[in-house]
């Protein structure tokens, strides 16, 4: 054979190598759809008055309601509620979570008062697999808090960490 032709043949070759790749023999495709694992439900301890401060949203056994606006019509200076939230786990997987209060006003005084009143908070952790965590916050209206009317505080659960 001609010297010639060793060099082409080579260079076909080659190519031939390189673009073949994995011959698949055989695959599957898996169709998925995710779910919402956390069912919220939230709590207020102290509601029909100032919150002891010894009882904790474990041994609540009341009732929770699901995502709905409460109207705790007001709180007096140095008065405290526990705001407790109960997350049902559905998956079988751990999930991160965020609590977190934001006050909601948009006039720049009223929300002013409003955080000084009610500082916005941000509490983490990991509901576990199938069960149920129960968290909690104290909410202490600070003995020198302005008087202000109709704060809008916004409790929130959240999956995931939180961005720094």
């Amino acid at each position: 054979m001609n010297k010639k032709y060793f060099i082409p043949m080579f260079a076909i070759l080659a190519i031939a190598l390189v673009s073949a790749g994995v011959y698949i023999v055989n695959s599957f495709v898996i169709t998925s759809d995710v779910y919402e694992p956390f069912e919220v439900s939230y709590a207020i301890l102290g509601d029909a008055g100032n919150w002891n401060g010894e009882d904790t949203c474990s041994e609540y056994n009341g009732t929770w309601v699901e995502g709905t606006d409460v109207d705790v019509e007001g709180l007096y200076a140095g008065e405290q509620r526990k705001v407790c939230v109960k997350i049902n786990n559905l998956g079988e997987g751990d999930v991160d979570y965020v609590i977190e209060s934001k006050i909601l006003n948009t006039n720049n005084a009223t929300y002013e008062k409003c955080a000084e009143a009610f500082p916005e908070v941000q509490k983490t952790g990991t509901a576990d697999a199938s069960s149920e965590t129960i968290d909690g916050q104290e909410v202490i209206v600070d003995d020198d808090a302005p008087i202000v009317n109709d704060c809008r505080i916004q409790i929130s659960v959240g999956r995931g960490t939180p961005e720094d």
